[in-house]
């Protein structure tokens, strides 16, 4: 499985303009092939998504919450950013 970073980049900002918000994994799943491996993409997916916050471009959001990526665990989806909700660390 060879996916570039700019094709990771572009499939997740072509998903949070058609939806609310995201999973990682609909990322994933929509840019490997049938049968492969989705879940060896998610690193990937995440470091990308984190440039992307960093740009201004994206929100991580946990439990309905915007939240930074710097530590973040567990499950989160990507959003696109809103001017009245700032980032805050996740607690």
């Amino acid at each position: 499985m060879i996916v570039a970073d700019s094709d990771i980049r572009d499939e997740i900002m072509a998903q949070i303009e058609a939806k609310t918000s995201i999973a990682p994994r609909d990322v994933a799943q929509k840019l490997v092939q049938e049968g492969a491996n989705w879940r060896k993409l998610l690193p990937r997916i995440r470091a990308t998504a984190t440039l992307l916050h960093g740009e201004g471009k994206l929100a991580f959001i946990r439990k309905k919450k915007v939240v930074s990526p710097e530590g973040l665990k567990g499950v989160f989806r990507l959003a696109k950013p809103s001017t009245n909700n700032r980032s805050r660390k996740n607690t």
